[in-house]
């Protein structure tokens, strides 16, 4: 048995923030041949259920950067959380200092009325900028983190830390790129933490005993399963964990050329239909035939 993970943003979704029917009929086929297809994603797994609902897929899910796994008909197979005193000293850290951020929980994404309200305002100033190409992508990348399913808004971050939920992940957000550094810096200084990027406003944070790469580990041993052969494919810093785990990784097109240094080949842009490209190559390619 081998694996295929899939980054969700950037990389199985398009700018559309859908699966085209090419990446679905790609993972159709990996499956049909006996490969678990596994979404790897710094999304909630709520959010991605709803994702692939709409797509006709059932993969295993890997979410909020391997806090959670699920398997395809959506038990919960493994969860790490982050303690709730942290959680409320990483939340009054950032609430001083105004970052826009979100905590994902098993329930829900929460994120401040007054942050959202501020950061959508940001967003709508810079997207009427003159900007380089790179940032008005930037930009746009941050308007479609709003499209995800399960915000609750609320007054202030002790209405988040009242929730009797398990806290897996913070997301921060800034177009400061020195704001951003300061934060990075700020939460990697914790033993008990995990900081990643999954685009270049934002960082992410998780327990230190959650990866994308760990949480896809742990699934092919409770499967019996090998990633000797398994395939990773995304585009971003996140995705670094996975990569390193697999005997086959991929850069998107669209990635940065750090992320496509470190991967054994590059497919097409997300907008391109790269998943699929990838895995048909994959499977014609690479993997030895029985």
């Amino acid at each position: 048995m081998s694996f295929i993970a899939i980054d969700l943003d950037g990389t199985l979704l398009n700018d559309q923030n859908e699966i085209s029917q090419e990446n679905i009929k790609a993972i159709q086929y990996a499956q049909d041949r006996g490969f678990e297809v596994v979404i790897s994603t710094g999304r909630a797994y709520f959010d991605v259920q709803t994702i692939c609902e709409k797509a006709g897929i059932s993969p295993f899910v890997i979410g909020t950067n391997g806090a959670t796994t699920h398997s395809k008909s959506g038990k919960c197979i493994s969860s790490i959380t982050i303690t709730k005193d942290r959680v409320e000293s990483i939340l009054q850290w950032l609430d001083e200092r105004n970052y826009y951020y979100e905590v994902f929980t098993d329930k829900a994404i929460y994120t401040l009325k007054k942050g959202r309200e501020h950061f959508h305002n940001e967003i709508k100033s810079l997207k009427s900028a003159d900007l380089n190409a790179d940032m008005k992508e930037l930009v746009e990348v941050a308007e479609r983190q709003f499209d995800q399913f399960g915000y609750v808004l609320v007054e202030n971050y002790h209405d988040i830390l009242k929730q009797e939920e398990e806290f897996y992940n913070i997301l921060a957000c800034s177009f400061d790129k020195k704001k951003l550094e300061e934060a990075w810096n700020q939460f990697k200084k914790f033993d008990e933490l995990m900081v990643v990027s999954s685009a270049d406003h934002n960082i992410e944070i998780t327990s230190k005993r959650a990866s994308k790469g760990m949480a896809l580990e742990k699934l092919a041993f409770l499967m019996n399963g090998s990633l000797d052969q398994a395939m990773a494919i995304g585009d971003s810093n996140n995705d670094l964990s996975m990569f390193q785990k697999v005997g086959y990784s991929v850069a998107m097109g669209n990635a940065k050329d750090v992320i496509k240094a470190v991967c054994t080949t590059t497919t097409l842009k997300n907008d391109e239909n790269g998943v699929a490209y990838a895995i048909y190559r994959y499977l014609e390619n690479f993997v030895v035939q029985k």
